[in-house]
């Protein structure tokens, strides 16, 4: 299993021995099998001085491997890298401290663009362990007990396929469900495992475009209130077994047209939430205005006069931007920390049924509700579209 690093959040790699005096980092980042990596991969070379006697140094690594992630909108971008850090050791004359024999040690990384919360501690989630503190789970998204999605339209989950889960969807009789375990969120889903009454397999090819997998099912109208995804992990050796079973819970709106928010989650990996009750655009208007001339001396011999059809205030340079305001139905409170990673998300879009366009929070700070004190939980959320609404982009 690989060792992980969620680039939002530091990373910190001690190298220390007794004989060190300086050490050298090579970093190198990729795409594809963590065994294409070839010359060109590498990206940064660091040196460090021990500061005194005490025999270490630290690199931190996330801030330098986010630089080649790109993690957009689209079949362009990479959500998870390979990465190596290659550590060798100077003594104080200069010389290389061998380690296990090596002139240079490799420590090997897959790298996600997810982050850990201040009180999960540094370097969070590394291991694929669900026994250990830092475990990455199967299913990369925190409302792991009920999904409520929009009738008609597909689900979205993704999952880890390291974990190489087996996945069970248990329907109403007589629902014929498609799915596949596909690595883009956006899919098209060429390939579909009919009913699903038979457990698929997430497999891991080890490419690293397919480490963030996404389970699509299909066909939604023909899911009912009770229906269940079930996510079973095999143990891996001197770990337990994972298993986690997610609620269907379908929503349909008849008065208001729905919208779906997509987001960057806190494990690196796209994930959806539909915004199902009222909602509202408006527009803010920015230019630039200067006082015109409007006098006319050229009228046929007559006296001046001032034109006053003509605008004496000009404007130019007009444009605008349009905020639009989105509020969820009634959710369950695990939603909460969906909210939450939503909103710290640096890349957000709303599917509008026709265009999947970028937007960027406009509320910066938000109650989280709790069933216990306020009944119901639901929530209003406002947005700026990232784009001017005239093209003006040269």
């Amino acid at each position: 299993m690989s060792t992980i690093i969620n680039t939002r959040s530091p990373y910190y790699l001690k190298v220390s021995n007794a004989s060190l005096a300086s050490a050298k980092m090579e970093l190198y980042v990729w795409t594809g099998q963590q065994a294409d990596r070839v010359a060109g991969d590498l990206k940064y070379t660091l040196i460090k001085e021990e500061v005194g006697d005490t025999n270490y140094v630290v690199f931190e690594i996330s801030e330098l491997i986010r630089d080649f992630m790109e993690t957009e909108y689209g079949n362009y971008s990479t959500d998870t890298i390979w990465t190596d850090a290659d550590i060798t050791i100077y003594d104080s004359a200069g010389a290389i401290v061998q380690v296990g024999g090596e002139d240079t040690v490799t420590n090997s990384y897959l790298a996600i663009d997810g982050y850990g919360y201040f009180e999960e501690g540094v370097n969070p989630r590394t291991s694929t362990d669900p026994t250990d503190t830092s475990f990455t789970p199967q299913v990369l998204q925190s409302n792991t007990n009920n999904i409520f999605f929009h009738t008609g339209f597909d689900i979205k989950i993704p999952v880890f396929a390291e974990a190489e889960s087996y996945v069970t969807l248990q329907t109403s009789a007589g629902a014929d469900i498609n799915w596949e375990d596909a690595d883009e969120f956006w899919d098209t889903y060429d390939v579909t495992w009919g009913s699903g009454a038979s457990p698929i397999q997430i497999s891991d090819s080890g490419d690293s475009d397919q480490k963030i997998q996404y389970v699509i099912i299909t066909d939604t109208e023909n899911l009912s209130l009770g229906d269940t995804i079930t996510f079973v992990s095999p143990a891996p050796p001197g770990t337990a077994t994972q298993t986690t079973v997610i609620n269907l819970t379908p929503v349909a709106e008849a008065r208001y047209t729905p919208l779906n928010i997509i987001f960057y989650n806190k494990f690196g990996a796209l994930q959806n939430i539909w915004f199902f009750k009222k909602s509202s655009t408006s527009i803010n208007v920015t230019s630039e205005n200067y006082k015109s001339n409007i006098l006319d001396l050229d009228n046929d011999g007559g006296e001046p006069a001032y034109v006053i059809n003509k605008h004496q205030e000009k404007i130019f340079m007009v444009n605008g931007r349009e905020t639009i305001t989105v509020s969820t139905d009634f959710i369950s409170e695990e939603y909460n920390d969906v909210i939450r990673q939503m909103l710290l998300s640096e890349q957000v879009w709303v599917d509008d049924g026709t265009n999947v366009l970028p937007i960027n929070l406009d509320s910066k700070s938000l109650q989280f509700k709790k069933g216990v004190n306020d009944r119901f939980v639901n929530y209003t959320i406002s947005f700026k579209y990232a784009f001017d609404k005239i093209n003006n982009i040269l």
